[in-house]
């Protein structure tokens, strides 16, 4: 049911942003391995593939599963980090091309320890910094770094963060940039409160630098209320993305297909005789990201399309 109405939602977005003949193609053959030999022409970066399919929902990401350790061992000699304070669980690579790699890496920051006398349920616990980087494969040297504030955290904080997920193919969105791909949950640990998050960033090395060409574009989200068992209210997002084959400012659009649902269930009451209820709305919209010259602008959109949260 759930890639039925994610595959709608794309034909609908077709016809609503211009479609040209491959992306009706693509759609109507819902056969990923088609797109992918559609663009073999990549030059930039060999041994990689790269298709117009970025996902096709959120229950579908092909992520890369390569962790090249020997490798990381000498990052982390390069950033001068003790080995054994790199969270492997947290950390994920991809080669980016035949002599530099990709790494997202997740690992401790030693900070002075806390005064006594603090509260124990004060202690935010251990700080992780969580990186992105491009190494030479040879010797581990960093090509270039930027740390992510946004999804370093400390332990025993309340929202907490996935491993960022790497796509396992390489997204060509021009003839001269090849931009790799991740994905980070953050969710809080609550069971009231119900609230979770996938955020979706796409890089490339440019000129020895990195290039953020889409930053934290949300591609799923849940928001609702329960009373911790049977009864809930939950709004959920769910998304699937492809390359259009219209550019502007020299870089292939992204197209977004959205899926709202909403879905209400109450639990049976013994006292009033009442039985379980459920119900479930859906809601589907589209989106064109365009690059504007420095990176994909989208606006930011936290309506609710059924919750009275707005």
């Amino acid at each position: 049911m759930k890639n039925y109405l994610l595959l709608f939602g794309i034909l609908s977005i077709l016809s609503s942003c211009g479609k040209t003949e491959k992306e009706t193609a693509f759609v109507n053959s819902q056969n990923p391995d088609l797109i992918t030999q559609q663009n073999a022409e990549s030059n930039v970066v060999e041994k990689k593939d790269v298709e117009k399919l970025i996902f096709k929902n959120n229950d579908e990401f092909e992520e890369s599963k390569e962790l090249d350790l020997n490798l990381l061992s000498k990052v982390a000699a390069s950033l001068a980090i003790q080995y054994s304070d790199i969270k492997i669980s947290e950390t994920s690579f991809i080669s980016y091309n035949d002599e530099i790699a990709f790494f997202v890496i997740t690992h401790l920051v030693k900070t002075d320890e806390p005064e006594k006398g603090n509260a124990e349920e004060d202690d935010l616990g251990d700080y992780f910094e969580r990186k992105y980087l491009f190494a030479n494969k040879a010797d581990g040297k960093i090509i270039a770094q930027q740390a992510d504030f946004n999804l370093s955290y400390n332990e025993n904080e309340g929202m907490h963060f996935s491993k960022s997920y790497i796509l396992k193919n390489l997204i060509q969105l021009n003839e001269n940039t090849t931009g790799v791909a991740f994905y980070t949950e953050e969710a809080s640990g609550s069971r009231v409160s119900l609230y979770s998050q996938q955020k979706f960033t796409i890089l490339a090395l440019v000129n020895h630098k990195i290039k953020k060409l889409l930053y934290e574009y949300p591609i799923r989200k849940t928001q609702g209320d329960s009373n911790g068992r049977s009864s809930f209210e939950l709004e959920t997002l769910e998304t699937g993305m492809i390359l259009s084959d219209t550019k502007t400012n020299g870089f292939l659009d992204l197209i977004v297909s959205k899926n709202f649902s909403y879905e209400v269930a109450v639990e049976a009451d013994e006292e009033t005789g009442s039985a379980e209820k459920s119900s479930i709305k859906v809601k589907k919209e589209s989106e064109r990201i365009k690059y504007n010259g420095q990176a994909y602008a989208f606006k930011k959109d936290d309506r609710y399309r059924f919750l009275d949260y707005n």
